[in-house]
């Protein structure tokens, strides 16, 4: 298909790729229902739920369920700053390292 856009004015144009995307949108949640009352048949005829059909129940991705990560480092000053000791350190424990202060200093 080819639409010569070419006479339209720069507001046209705007107002056109609003609706263009207003539709995309309805046509994307028009999609994901459809898609989601295909599957809710499939698991019904199969007699199980649609997470035992995916295989989700109780694990996710194959993986099972993990704990949040225990705190090991707190702000001496500010009890809402802390740090599990994964990734990477937080800008507030940086800042404090940086001071000559040491990890030690931070633990939980």
């Amino acid at each position: 298909m080819n639409i010569n856009l070419a006479p339209l004015s720069i507001k046209e144009l705007e107002q056109l790729i609003a609706d263009a995307n207003t539709l995309i949108e309805r046509k994307k949640a028009e999609s994901i229902r459809n898609a989601k009352a295909e599957v809710e048949k499939i698991a019904a005829e199969a007699g199980v739920s649609i997470e035992e059909l995916l295989g989700l129940s109780g694990v996710t991705a194959g993986k099972p369920a993990r704990k949040p990560a225990a705190v090991k480092y707190r702000h001496p000053q500010d009890d809402s700053l802390t740090w599990t000791g994964r990734g990477k350190r937080p800008n507030w424990l940086q800042d404090e390292l940086a001071k000559g202060k040491k990890l030690e200093d931070f633990a939980v």
